[in-house]
């Protein structure tokens, strides 16, 4: 299941992103999944909701934006959103450029204030 090392992978550029904004708990992990990646949405929630125990992400809220594939095809040049699979719903050509739907990256994530520090620090969503 490559959904775990997937998981830690996105568990460690999260942990990155909240200490380059001054720490704090994460509350909220946004990824733009797109149809083409071959994860399966729920095996991945499970597994990073496993791999953030005892973290600054213990407890987050993992949020799966799906990206739908956009094809081009390259017979005709229509674009559609479908599956690498199905024809062409144009042109009935087989033969596509993939514009979008192999997306696998945090978006944003949400920190809690991290503790009083000199200089302080506010809520941050990167």
């Amino acid at each position: 299941m490559h959904e775990v090392s997937v998981a830690e992978r996105m568990l460690e550029i999260t942990l990155e992103a909240a200490g380059r904004n001054g720490g704090g708990r994460v509350r909220t992990a946004r990824l733009l999944l797109g149809a083409l990646t071959c994860v399966e949405p729920e095996a991945l929630r499970f597994a990073f909701e496993i791999a953030c125990r005892g973290t600054a992400a213990d407890g987050c809220r993992l949020e799966i934006l799906r990206v739908a594939a956009r094809l081009e095809c390259q017979a005709c040049g229509g674009v559609h959103e479908g599956e690498l699979l199905e024809p062409c719903p144009l042109c009935q050509s087989v033969g596509f450029e993939v514009l979008q739907g192999r997306e696998l990256r945090i978006d944003t994530i949400d920190l809690e204030e991290a503790p009083f520090s000199e200089g302080g620090s506010e809520e941050t969503s990167r």
